[in-house]
């Protein structure tokens, strides 16, 4: 069986048999590597514009292990515009491989990872309350991101119901003021990250105020 390949190699782990004549003797045998490939994904799309004070809800596609190989410390990640929402709640969605996983968030107050929910289920789609209110924060403390932690995932490992996340806009922003939510995929490989980023931009609609009525 092969120890060692190349670079951007995978190990062929099929045992080779060699027949020794004699001692010492040095017997040659030969065999194909196939060529890893890895690649990660997701999709993030959302409204184009919104009101102050609106519910908007963004969804993901496409998150998933493209890699021929199985990636380690896989997860995805959510990174909310703090100047202009807050954080409701996530719908998990599901995935193709049975298994279980952690949900984590950071806030504008601690840097250090709370967890959020554990031991979720890859095949059952659940929505998470996670409001401010819900999480007790304080006052002046908000989510700013969370991520979905899956540990060792295999190859195409993929999303199979679409997860989405709903936030509330706030109700002070002026019209014309644009915000981006930016999510991003990422795992290991041989020590290597493999990653990817896509982002939404949302504007501000604010209609004009009307005009005076005028009398005759």
């Amino acid at each position: 069986m092969e120890s060692k390949s190349a670079d951007f190699y995978g190990l062929d782990k099929t045992p080779i048999e060699v027949e020794i004549e004699y001692a010492g003797q040095i017997v040659k045998a030969a065999m194909t590597n196939k060529s890893l490939y890895t690649n990660v994904s997701i999709t993030k799309r959302g409204y184009s514009e919104v009101v102050p004070g609106q519910s908007i809800k963004y969804d993901f596609s496409g998150i998933g292990n493209n890699s021929t190989t199985a990636l380690t410390s896989f997860y995805w990640r959510d990174t909310l515009p703090t100047k202009a929402v807050r954080l409701d709640k996530i719908v998990t969605g599901t995935y193709n491989v049975p298994g279980n996983y952690k949900i984590v968030y950071k806030t504008n107050l601690s840097s250090e990872y709370r967890t959020l929910a554990d031991n979720v289920s890859t095949q059952q789609n659940k929505v998470i309350i996670a409001s401010p209110a819900a999480l007790g924060l304080a006052s002046n403390e908000c989510v700013t991101e969370f991520m979905c932690v899956f540990g060792v995932v295999p190859s195409n490992f993929r999303q199979v119901e679409a997860p989405a996340v709903y936030c509330n806009v706030l109700s002070g922003l002026t019209g014309g003021t644009q915000f981006v939510n930016q999510a991003d995929v990422g795992g290991v490989y041989n020590g290597q990250w493999i990653m990817a980023t896509d982002r939404w931009v949302t504007t501000v609609y604010k209609p004009n105020k009307p005009l005076p009525r005028t009398g005759y």
